[in-house]
Parts: C-alpha cells; sequence; structure tokens
C-alpha cells in the first residue's frame, strides 16, 4: 500500500569516497531501524554508486538493499571516477558543485514527483553546496560529521577568526608548542589536524582546506543541527566546545546486524584465506595491519613496516592494497593464499570482522576515524601511525584521551622506522605494566561505546529524538556569535 505525503523521508547525501559512505550507509540504515515507518534514500555520486553496484544494468540505475534503503544517484560531472592527474584539482569544486546541486535537485524533485517526498536532507561534509539544494526544495537539512567532534571544533576555530593562530601553532617546530581553544584542552601541533597548517593556495591538499572552509561559510548561513559519529562519554567539552551550533552525538556508527559493512569501493577477498588462518592463532596474539582506503603507502614506509613486524617475531595479518608501495615491498614469498612465513597479506579484507576475532590482539592502524570507531567498540588496543587530515587529533584521542593505545613517532622524512613500530606493538602486546593498562582501557572503553548505542544509550537516545522530530528544528538560529579567546603557550 502506497505511504501517504506525510511519511517520514530522510535522504542522505555524500561524495563518492568510501570513508565518507561506509559511515552515512551505516547511520541511514540506523535511522531506518529507530524508526520503522520512514523511508530512506541513500546517494552518492555516480562514480561511488557504479563501484558499491557492479552489477547494475546502468550506472545510474536506482536499488534498494536489504534494508530497505532506495539507492539514487547524482552526478558531480565525474562519472568515471575524479582523477586529479586527469581532471586538474583546480576544476574539481566548481564542477562538482554546479553539476551536483543540478543533478540532485533533480534527484529530489524526481523522488517527490513519485509521491516519496524528501521530509529531511542529511549530509557528509565534502557536499557543502547540499543545503542550497535542501532549501530550494523546502526541506530542512543536518549536517553529518564523520570525524570527531574535536575537528570540527578546531576547523571552527580556524575559521572565526583564529586561522594565522593555529597555523602557526601548527607549523611550529617546536614539539611543546600548543594552542589553546575555547572548550578544547591544549592541543599540540601533533594533535592538530593536518589541514589546520596549509598556507598556500600551492599546497597539493589546499583544496580540501578550501572545500572545509565554503562548508564552514554555509554552516554560518543555514545553522543547521550537526549529528557527530562521537559519544558523550569520549568528548564530552568538544561537543558542547561551539555554542553556536548544536552538535548531537550518535555514534560509534559501526555495522550491526541492521548496518550492512559491505559497502566497500574496492574487491573484498573472500575471507576463506585470512579467517581459516585467524582461527589457528592463540587468543590476542595476531597484529592486524591496515592504513585505510585513500593514501598509499611509500616504499620506504612499507619496508620499514614489513621489517618491524617481522622483529616483534609475532603473526601479523596486513591488508596491502593493490598497487600501493606496500605491495611492490610485499611481492613475493607468498603461498597462494596471501600467506607468508609470519603472516598474510591480502589486498582487502572484512576489517570489522577481522577486529572482532579472538586471535587479533593489536591493530596498527592510519587512525581514520571510522577504523578507530570499529577497533574501539572491538576492545583492540592500537598503535597510531596518522597520516593526514583529522587522524593526528584521532591519534590524540587514541593515546591521551581513552589510553587505548600509543603513537608511533615518526622520523624527519615522515615514516615511522621499524625500530619504532616494534616498539609500540611490544608496548601493546607485552607482558609489562603498560600493556596490561593499555588493554585493561580498551576494555573499559569498548563497555563505554556499547552502552552508547544499546537501547537507552545516550547515542540511541538522541539519534531517536533527531528521528522523531523529523528535524522541524534543523534550521534554527542557535549561538550569539561571540568569540571566545584564544590563546598559544
Amino acid at each position: 500500500m502506497e505511504r501517504s505525503s506525510a511519511t517520514p523521508h530522510f535522504l542522505f547525501v555524500t561524495t563518492p569516497m568510501q570513508g565518507h559512505i561506509n559511515p552515512a550507509r551505516r547511520l541511514a540504515a540506523r535511522v531506518m531501524a529507530s524508526m520503522p515507518g520512514a523511508r530512506v534514500t541513500f546517494s552518492t555520486a555516480v562514480g561511488g554508486h557504479r563501484l558499491m553496484f557492479p552489477s547494475l544494468a546502468s550506472p545510474d540505475e536506482e536499488t534498494v538493499d536489504d534494508a530497505g534503503v532506495l539507492y539514487v544517484p547524482y552526478s558531480d560531472g565525474f562519472d568515471e571516477g575524479f582523477r586529479p592527474e586527469v581532471h586538474g584539482t583546480d576544476t574539481y569544486k566548481e564542477r562538482a558543485r554546479a553539476v551536483g546541486r543540478e543533478t540532485l535537485s533533480a534527484v529530489v524533485a524526481g523522488l517527490a514527483a513519485r509521491g516519496r517526498p524528501v521530509t529531511c536532507m542529511v549530509y557528509a561534509f565534502l557536499v557543502g553546496w547540499a543545503p542550497h539544494v535542501a532549501r530550494a526544495h523546502g526541506i530542512p537539512a543536518a549536517l553529518y560529521w564523520i570525524q570527531p567532534a574535536a575537528v570540527f571544533a578546531v576547523y571552527y576555530h580556524y575559521f572565526h577568526g583564529h586561522e594565522a593562530l593555529i597555523a602557526s601553532c601548527a607549523n611550529d617546530a617546536d614539539p611543546d608548542a600548543a594552542v589553546e581553544l575555547p572548550g578544547l584542552p591544549p592541543l599540540r601541533s601533533s594533535a592538530l589536524p593536518s589541514v589546520v597548517s596549509i598556507t598556500s593556495p600551492e599546497h597539493p591538499h589546499y583544496l580540501l582546506l578550501d572545500m572545509m572552509r565554503d562548508l564552514f561559510l554555509v554552516l554560518d548561513e543555514y545553522k543547521p543541527k550537526v549529528l557527530v559519529n562521537t559519544f558523550d562519554a569520549l568528548e564530552p567539552d568538544a561537543l558542547r566546545a561551539v555554542a553556536q551550533f548544536e552538535l548531537v552525538a550518535v555514534g560509534p556508527v559501526v555495522p550491526d546486524e541492521a548496518s550492512p559493512s559491505r559497502s566497500d569501493l574496492f574487491r573484498r577477498d573472500d575471507g576463506k584465506g585470512y579467517m581459516e588462518w585467524l582461527d589457528t592463532k592463540p587468543a590476542r596474539s595476531v597484529v592486524y595491519v591496515s592504513f585505510g582506503s585513500f593514501l598509499s603507502m611509500s616504499e620506504r614506509q612499507a619496508e620499514e613496516t614489513r621489517r618491524g613486524l617481522e622483529a616483534t617475531g609475532r603473526p601479523y595479518l596486513w591488508v596491502a592494497r593493490k598497487g600501493a608501495g606496500e605491495c611492490a615491498t610485499l611481492d613475493g614469498g607468498d603461498d597462494d593464499n596471501g600467506v607468508r612465513a609470519q603472516g598474510v597479506v591480502v589486498e582487502w579484507c572484512d576489517q570489522v570482522k577481522v577486529l572482532s576475532h579472538p586471535a587479533v590482539g593489536c591493530f596498527v592502524t592510519h587512525c581514520g576515524w571510522n577504523s578507530t570507531l570499529e577497533s574501539v567498540t572491538s576492545g583492540v588496543p592500537m598503535v597510531a601511525v596518522p597520516q593526514w587530515t583529522d587522524q593526528p587529533t584521532v591519534a590524540w584521542l587514541v593515546e591521551a584521551r581513552m589510553g587505548v593505545g600509543v603513537r608511533a613517532r615518526a622520523d624527519d622524512e615522515g615514516a615511522v622506522d621499524r625500530g619504532e613500530l616494534q616498539r609500540c606493538v611490544e608496548t601493546i602486546m607485552g607482558d609489562g605494566e603498560a600493556a596490561l593498562g593499555i588493554r585493561a582501557q580498551a576494555d573499559l572503553w569498548r563497555g563505554r561505546a556499547e552502552e552508547a548505542i544499546a537501547g537507552g544509550g545516550t547515542s540511541e537516545r538522541n539519534l531517536r529524538a533527531f528521528a522523531s522530530e523529523l528535524c522541524s528544528d534543523v534550521n534554527g538560529t542557535r549561538g550569539d556569535g561571540v568569540r571566545a579567546a584564544a590563546t598559544c603557550t
């Protein structure tokens, strides 16, 4: 039976990047689970949609998953995928914004024409133009912030009068230099998101800084509610550090029965080899290594990592993406299942499944927020090897805030050498007092994360409240605009 036009209908919009699609897709499934009568539609760019659903007859064909979420792509003008070396970074922002606004508007209009009018748009942060589409159609919009609340606060202050101060601290050669921002503890340069260190448009990652600036300009204009993939026990102060916005913790948004994890944009291993191998290992004996889906590891870093892992004498499972530096280093010496003398090397794996395996005792990670939350909810301690964007701040949360891991210190070339990696792994997996303390903290924070998303937990209540309100107050004006003081020490 066709539902009435008043049926709640949430439209999730994101860029075609795995680190954005996964948390948005999981939150979409949770909204549907918390509000069974609602409709949920998910829209990413055609390039990402095609990778998610490679068997579709056409790249822009709609599909529905087992949870009942409808997938309808928009176009960002790069349907074959954006390639900086081909398209150039100078053209991306304007083209993606212009084409995205037009085609997403067509998606919204098309859904309404079919009797499925959208009642709330939830967008991730690299589609900062999405609220313009929502306003044009009279739809309230909410931002889904898929990084820590502390990172949101740093960016907010950066774009509201403290740019020079933060950039100065971020580029200070003194490792003890720290910036003090309203609502946050003092943050050393090593704990700041890498983007705030950029001071020139010639920087290779300037596009990201430029897009973040646009995002916060739009936030100032629309004042939306901000859903954050974190939980109150982890970031109580950061969630309240920006009085001008209501930040609502809805995390950790990690896979569960209502939230399918198989949304990777890369070919997946079938799991028979590495999971059977894990089954043969003692509890907490295996080092799991993965550095994410975006940046490639340098050949030197891959070699140092390999030698550091082998020096521990412990079995390891390493995700080495095809075409990345680590693959070149690891070529040869494997049997048909990717098994080396000491470990297993795979091109990709079901990370949640691996982290949940009792044999895994340590996660060497780039500190992507999705990976970190998956590790926290699995109770697996981490060796933090941050690379860029929010990862340095995440590493600070892992080591200083939660105490569930140690941060590997990079050398002057930005690489973590074999000795440092070996030291960090042994700190976590050894029998010393430090290892026991870290493992105890990992168990503690797993419990706190589970409490947040369980029935009646803080994040579960926040999400239900948001869903049941139908976002009626998302565009309400908040805050008095008063800028608090900040200092650098």
